[in-house]
């Protein structure tokens, strides 16, 4: 009689999909939609505790911050405010929501990988941005 809906039009578009899930499985989207959570909480929160460091470089014996650490503070202060937090927030929610509904699927692993590396060098970048010269002028202060 007429058509169903939920069924598709084109039966080789069926196959080809089952045949490719079958053999490389299905992209790993709540996967990636985690750890693109744990990316941006991470990046967040080294972020805000950084901002409480900015006090403490500025009593430094030291005429200008080093380019890296001053960077540094330069994004620690835009993911601070809540304007960046809100446009951060929405690009991952947009792109996690993509990745469940299956729009990215094509370099979803892509993204994964660059969701860890992120994290990883984000907070290895950020930490010894901080720490280093924070060590350097206790190093060249009076008395020590």
């Amino acid at each position: 009689m007429g058509s169903n809906v939920n069924e598709p039009s084109d039966s080789s578009q069926v196959a080809y999909t089952t045949a490719v899930t079958s053999t490389i499985g299905r992209p790993p989207r709540r996967t990636y939609f985690v750890v693109q959570m744990l990316a941006f909480a991470a990046t967040v929160a080294v972020c805000l505790v950084s901002q409480h460091f900015e006090a403490a470089f500025r009593k430094l014996p030291m005429a200008d911050l080093p380019l890296p650490s001053d960077w540094l503070f330069r994004v620690g202060s835009f993911f601070s405010q809540p304007m960046g937090i809100a446009i951060a927030a929405f690009i991952v929610l947009a792109l996690g929501l993509l990745a469940l509904k299956g729009a990215i699927d094509g370099f979803l692993k892509l993204l994964i990988w660059l969701n860890v590396l992120w994290i990883l060098v984000f907070i290895a970048v950020h930490t010894a941005g901080i720490w280093l010269p924070l060590l350097r002028g206790h190093a060249a202060m009076p008395g020590k």
